[in-house]
């Protein structure tokens, strides 16, 4: 399900399929990804046939109504009653949380999208629906309401808008004070552009108003129409602001100042348009690496031949001619893929009894052709992928479809993936897949938009490491047909389908900027100088041997985390201890003479490996996992504990143990270390002895009792990705509520605090290994909590340093305060201006 947390999702019921997917199309194109619009249309199998289906229209509620409602627009007839018979088959808590609107379905579902991006609640979203007719009227002059009514109209309508934002403005200001009530700004704008304010500028509008603590409203001096609140795309239709008509812009509450300059700017910026109007959603697409790409746009070029259903002859030749396609396929594979640690899982793939015995079962019980067998096993196979919970896991779909293509072309010919001929350029694609991902020139591309995809996938990992910027889930934001220019910023989601003059020339100055700032691998030395010279020490996260040459290569200090379970993703044969010590102690060499700290296996519950054969879960995220299931799987855990020592000789190896709730699960893994040791001795096998154990504080009971489990670990780890699901209920992983997982909610950060606190009281270091590590906002308000080591991607290591350069360690803690006294995250955010003052 998409959109973000909090927001009214819409679903569409028409007569006619295509009407309802033109008219999400529409809406999309205002909104983004970010609201869940979900189309219940058509009648017959695939919604061929006209008309419309209750059931339909129940299963769309059910995706797309969250917490904040649903709104339902419908074309005509029938279509009513199918709507209302739909709510009589949900939930009934479901139900109450619907509306039914009688707006009209077209217009009506863009003005209902675009409220509800900007947050509205359910009944403001259908009152936006129900009245999306009102600024036609009043433009043309119809019907019974003459202009001037219909502008009161809409603003009437969007006056519970105002009233509630009011509400809102009022109670913000009281939290901050009655002297940030007063506060007022004011701004007027001249429009030239020849559309006026039309609709897409005027949806970026609202989007950018949301996001400020401060009533906003506009008003058309030129006309005498308004004020308007800044929150209806109705109420700013019914301006009717057209080219050289002048808007006022007026806010008052705590950020009216910087409202006012937001607001302002995006009307200058459209009014400077003279070429038509470029899509930049901001934010709307999923970052995936850093870095911002502008030039031609290409689509990635792939020949892949159409698989035939036909049967064979000969069943033992077509066998054979399977075997030898797998054969050529990893050596394709390998040549795309060769040093990097994504090869062993793919040519782990590639003789998974899975796929091979299935495809073999096919051809000898059904006699299809090698390929038509491979490409069915293959399929069953991503389905499981496909509806796995965890997001990392369900992301190994495409290296399942990146196996299939490699074999495909074994026996069917065509070529992989690759970039059309011509100057260096932006390329769209639809999931991309790792070896594609693998052959990409840097020098050739200058970034990526999938138009699937995600920031979890090998192929993401791929572009992140060679330092080619790129967004992935933009399909909403880049069409079919694409465009002639691109540009995008890999860091904030940002695209731009042919951008205007103004616009490119911004993007040349972000790159140019990011160019200046990166530093060299021979400036760095893993260690950071505040101004007052406190020193902060940024490690790297890494899974293998790849990622730990590009944090050596990029000055890390050391290893902060390695997760030993990604090498093994997808495998459904356990890893011997033996392969096990060999992959690490090949780790552990990139990283010689520097520290090394180790998780054990972090699986179980959402990371279900295939070998380990784990029973589902009703609730995976609280389930047997971490350390759970290692202490619940012995000899799992003890092999591993050995491979670290055995691998760990003659390095600086730390232990890491994740998930841990008690003091008496690290009493165990302590009690599981000495009998590894005892053995590796017996057997007189040379190993590292002793090790230092930490443990990943990922839940709250263990920030809660820092303090005693100081007792038993010589040093902590915070792992902020669980710890923020954890402490706020709310799954990183969960479309709706990323906007609430947020490592800087003053509620993560108080346990951060807890922790430091704890560990400096015992003498033990603390170290922040999640993603807040990294993001430039959150990392200068661990600095000021007392953290002094940072591991995170290497790529990230520029943008903290930047975030945290001239400033000191009092001016830090001084912003960590006023970030834990706030109520929200992006309040605590904000906080970070006190983190970046200049030295």
């Amino acid at each position: 399900m998409s959109g973000a947390a909090g927001r009214v999702g819409l679903v569409l019921v028409s007569h006619s399929r295509a009407l309802a997917e033109a008219t999400e199309t529409l809406a999309r194109q205002m909104t983004g990804a970010s609201v869940a619009i979900a189309c219940a249309a058509g009648a017959g199998e695939g919604g061929v046939e006209l008309g419309t289906d209750a059931t339909a229209i129940a299963a769309a509620l059910e995706r797309v109504c969250g917490p904040a409602g649903a709104v339902v627009l419908m074309d005509i007839g029938s279509a009513i009653l199918s709507a209302e018979t739909a709510l009589e088959l949900v939930d009934p808590e479901l139900s109450a949380r619907t509306r039914l609107s009688g707006g009209p379905i077209v217009e009506g579902a863009v003005a209902a999208a675009v409220r509800a991006a900007a947050g509205g609640t359910v009944d403001q979203v259908a009152a936006d629906a129900r009245q999306a007719l009102a600024a036609k009227i009043a433009q043309l002059g119809e019907g019974e309401q003459p202009a001037a009514a219909a502008t009161g109209a809409a603003t009437g309508a969007a006056a519970s808008t105002t009233a509630t934002g009011a509400a809102t403005a009022t109670t913000g200001a009281a939290a901050a004070g009655e002297a940030a009530a007063a506060t007022a700004a004011s701004a007027d704008v001249a429009i030239a552009d020849p559309s006026g304010l039309h609709a897409r500028p005027a949806a970026q509008l609202i989007a950018r108003a949301a996001a400020f603590d401060a009533r906003i409203t506009l008003e058309n001096v030129t006309n005498g129409r308004g004020p308007v609140p800044a929150a209806s795309l109705i109420a700013l239709a019914s301006l009717g602001a057209r080219r050289s008509d002048v808007l006022r812009v007026r806010a008052t509450g705590r950020q009216a100042a910087e409202a006012v300059e937001a607001v302002a700017a995006i009307l200058q910026r459209e009014a400077k348009a003279a070429a038509p109007a470029a899509i930049a959603v901001s934010g709307l697409a999923i970052p995936v690496a850093p870095g911002v790409a502008l030039g031609p746009l290409v689509r990635l070029v792939r020949s892949l031949p159409d698989v035939p259903e036909t049967t064979v002859d000969d069943i033992a030749a077509e066998v054979e001619r399977l075997r030898r396609a797998l054969e050529l396929a990893a050596q394709d594979l390998d040549n795309a893929l060769r040093g990097s640690d994504i090869l062993d899982a793919h040519q782990a793939l590639l003789c998974d009894p899975a796929l091979v015995d299935e495809a073999l079962s096919r051809i000898e019980r059904d006699r299809c052709n090698a390929a038509w067998a491979f490409c069915q096993a293959i399929d069953a196979a991503a389905v499981i992928y496909r509806q796995l919970e965890d997001p990392y896991l369900r992301a190994r779909e495409a290296d399942v479809h990146d196996v299939g293509h490699a074999v495909v072309r074994a026996l069917l010919g065509g070529s992989a993936g690759t970039v059309p001929d011509g100057p260096p350029a932006v390329v769209v694609v639809d999931d991309l897949t790792p070896s594609e991902a693998a052959r990409l020139d840097a020098a050739r591309v200058l970034g990526v938009i999938d138009r699937r995809g995600g920031p979890t996938s090998h192929a993401a990992i791929l572009l992140r490491a060679a330092g080619i910027p790129a967004v992935a889930g933009a399909a909403a934001l880049v069409p079919e047909a694409g465009g002639a220019h691109a540009g995008l910023d890999g860091a904030t989601g940002e695209v731009w389908i042919d951008p205007d003059p103004e616009t490119a020339l911004a993007l040349e100055g972000r790159r140019a900027v990011l160019r200046a700032s990166r530093r060299p691998a021979a400036a760095r030395d893993g260690r950071l100088r505040l101004a007052c010279g406190r020193e902060i020490e940024l490690w790297a996260n890494v899974a293998g041997p790849s990622d730990a040459r590009a944090a050596r290569d990029a000055g890390a200090l050391g290893i902060g985390l390695l997760r030993t379970e990604m090498p093994f993703l997808g495998r459904i044969d356990e890893p011997g201890e033996a392969e096990q010590a060999a992959l690490l102690a090949e780790t552990f060499a990139v990283f010689a003479g520097a520290p090394i700290v180790v998780r054990t296996l972090d699986a179980g519950g959402d990371k279900a490996l295939p070998y380990l054969a784990l029973e589902a879960e009703t609730n995976p995220s609280l389930g047997v996992r971490g350390v759970r299931l290692s202490l619940a799987r012995p000899a799992l855990l003890e092999a591993q504990l050995r491979a670290i020592l055995v691998a760990g000789r003659g390095h600086d190896v730390r232990v890491l143990i994740p998930m841990v709730s008690t003091a008496a699960e690290v009493s165990a893994v302590r009690a599981a270390l000495e009998r590894a040791h005892d053995a590796l001795a017996a057997a007189g096998m040379p190993h590292r002895w002793p090790v230092a154990t930490g443990i990943m504080v990922e839940v709250p009971s263990a920030a809660l009792m820092a303090e005693r489990l100081a007792r038993q670990a010589d040093f902590f780890s915070i792992g902020t990705n669980d710890l923020t699901q954890h402490t706020l209920a709310a799954e990183r992983g969960h479309a709706r509520l990323h906007a609430l997982a947020d490592p800087a909610h003053p509620a993560v950060l108080r346990l951060v605090r807890a922790v430091v606190e704890a560990g400096h009281a015992a003498g033990r270091p603390v170290s922040v290994c999640g993603e807040a590590a990294g993001d430039p906002d959150v990392a200068p308000l661990l600095v000021g909590l007392g953290v002094t080591q940072l591991s995170m991607c290497a790529s990230a290591f520029d943008a903290v340093e930047d975030a945290l350069a001239g400033a000191t360690f009092a001016e830090l803690a001084a912003a960590a305060e006023e970030a834990l006294a706030v109520d929200e995250a992006s309040a605590a955010r904000a906080t970070r201006a006190a983190a970046r003052r200049p030295g």
